[in-house]
């Protein structure tokens, strides 16, 4: 099993039984965009090292996370793979204002199936678009299916036409996974995906930004965490050049 299937599986079961959970006092929970998952471990294993604070992290797409949050889930802190997310954390007085920071800005690929011999690259690919099947994060749940959308817009693509070929995926990362598996011809998915397991850059391309609205990534502590001062130093560790450093090397820019 590689290693992103292995993350796709560890986040389905994290997912089904998040509720089982106790955290101890010196314990945060952390909910993680599923595109920032790997990152996010990079992260923690670092800050662990430096601190006594031991932390749980649960991923899913943000939008699950969100509604996992308002109904009550143990978290602490929340890296939303939006802002979206974090303005109604905010809204629903869920969150701790001051916390609130953007972390990352994503970046979105078109990824051609991996197992298959093409004669054009993914660039070459893109240039002239035609699948049999695309998987994409669901836009209602996950910010860069949201993205994807925007792109096919921007290039005056009429999905609606090729709705029988489009595959939602619940994340991003379920969506690299389909293609990565050759259970799809294409994808849009996350760079830092195809940047965590190698991948050969004949498979993919980085889609221009203009393509498609920044995807800031904010996070913010939960109100209803207990531990609101090992919060914070998670947060400010975050942003500390070491952190950011992690997060570039993964495929995000920083603002």
């Amino acid at each position: 099993m590689s290693r992103i299937n292995q993350i796709i599986a560890r986040c389905c079961f994290v997912l089904c039984v998040w509720g089982c959970f106790t955290v101890a006092p010196e314990e945060l929970m952390v909910a993680v965009a599923t595109n920032f998952l790997t990152t996010a471990e990079e992260l923690i294993k670092q800050f662990e090292e430096e601190s006594d604070l031991k932390i749980t992290l649960v991923a899913g797409s943000s939008g699950q996370l969100f509604a996992q949050a308002k109904n009550g889930a143990p978290y602490d802190v929340f890296f939303s793979a939006d802002q979206e997310k974090i303005e109604a954390i905010v809204e629903e007085s869920l969150g701790i204002d001051d916390s609130r920071i953007t972390y990352a800005r994503g970046r979105l690929c078109f990824m051609v199936n991996p197992k298959k011999d093409y004669k054009q690259n993914a660039g070459e690919l893109f240039a002239n678009l035609e699948f049999t099947r695309i998987v994409l994060a669901n836009p209602k749940l996950a910010p860069y299916g949201a993205a994807a959308e925007e792109v096919f817009d921007a290039l005056e693509i009429d999905m609606k036409k090729e709705k029988k070929k489009v595959i939602l995926a619940d994340n991003v990362g379920k969506a690299y996974a389909i293609v990565n598996t050759g259970n799809a011809d294409v994808g849009m998915v996350a760079l830092s995906s195809v940047l965590d397991d190698e991948l050969s850059d004949e498979y993919f391309y980085v889609l221009p930004a203009k393509h498609y609205s920044p995807l800031r990534q904010d996070a913010i502590i939960l109100s209803r965490t207990k531990n609101e001062a090992s919060a914070r130093e998670f947060i400010d560790f975050v942003q500390s050049d070491d952190a950011k450093a992690i997060i570039r090397n993964n495929g995000y820019e920083l603002d």
